[in-house]
C-alpha cells in the first residue's frame, strides 16, 4: 500500500494537518501549495517558508513568530490573531484573506502587496515596513506604534477611501507614504515624524497631531475638522 498523504507531501501539495506538521517537523515547507483545511494555532516558528501558497487555510492564532516568507501568496484564508512578530515578509501577497489583529510586531514587511483583506486592529508595532502596498485593506483601529514606513500606500476602492479610522501611529516615522485613498478619522499622529508624505483631500478630522512633524508633505484639501494640532 502506498501512503497517499505521503505522496502528495513529497509532490509539493499539501492537503492536511498531517502532511502540514510533518513538513513543518522537517523545516521543508518550502515551495509547497498548501491547500483547503484547518490549521489553527499550528507552529510555524522561524520556519522558512519561502514560495508557499496558502490558499482556503485556517490559520487562526497560528505562531509565525520569526519565520521568512519570500515570494509567498497567502490567498482566501482566515489568519485571525495570528502572530508574525520578528519574522520577514519579502514579497508576499495577501489576496482575500481575513488578518484581523495579526500581529507584526518588531517584523520586517519589504515589497509586500497586502489585499483586499480585513486587517482592523492588526499590529505593526515596531515594525518595518518598505516600499509595500495595502491595497482595499480595511486597517481600523490598527497598531502601528514606533513603526518605520517607507514609500508604503494606502490605496482604496475605486471611487471611495479604505478605513484607516483610529489607527495609531504615535511616535511612528513615514517617510514617503502615501495615502492616497484612505479615510484617517480619529487617526493618532502624536509624535511622529512624517517627511514627504501625500496627505492630499485626505480626511483627518478629529485626528491627533499634537507633537507631530510635516515636513515637505503635501497637505491640500486635507480635512482637518475637530483635529488636535
Amino acid at each position: 500500500m502506498t501512503d497517499s498523504s505521503g505522496t502528495a507531501a513529497d509532490a509539493g501539495l499539501v492537503q492536511s494537518r498531517f502532511q502540514l506538521e510533518r513538513l513543518v517537523a522537517d523545516d521543508e515547507l518550502q515551495g509547497r501549495q498548501i491547500v483547503g483545511f484547518s490549521a489553527k494555532g499550528v507552529l510555524l516558528r522561524g520556519l522558512d517558508l519561502d514560495g508557499v501558497v496558502i490558499e482556503r487555510v485556517d490559520l487562526q492564532d497560528a505562531v509565525g513568530e520569526e519565520a521568512r516568507l519570500e515570494r509567498a501568496e497567502l490567498r482566501q484564508s482566515d489568519a485571525r490573531r495570528s502572530n508574525w512578530s520578528g519574522a520577514l515578509w519579502n514579497r508576499v501577497k495577501v489576496i482575500d484573506s481575513d488578518l484581523t489583529e495579526i500581529q507584526f510586531g518588531g517584523a520586517q514587511l519589504i515589497r509586500c502587496e497586502l489585499g483586499p483583506a480585513r486587517m482592523a486592529k492588526a499590529s505593526f508595532h515596531r515594525a518595518r515596513l518598505m516600499t509595500t502596498t495595502f491595497k482595499q485593506s480595511e486597517l481600523y483601529s490598527a497598531d502601528f506604534t514606533a513603526a518605520v514606513l517607507t514609500k508604503v500606500v494606502f490605496d482604496g476602492y475605486d471611487g471611495s477611501t479604505v478605513s484607516l479610522s483610529r489607527t495609531d501611529f504615535t511616535g511612528a516615522t513615514l517617510c514617503e507614504v502615501d495615502f492616497r485613498r484612505a479615510n484617517l478619522y480619529g487617526a493618532i499622529f502624536k509624535q511622529a515624524m512624517l517627511f514627504k508624505c501625500d496627505l492630499r483631500g485626505i480626511n483627518l478630522s478629529s485626528a491627533d497631531l499634537r507633537g507631530a512633524r510635516l515636513v515637505g508633505c503635501q497637505t491640500h484639501g486635507a480635512d482637518l475638522d475637530g483635529a488636535l494640532v
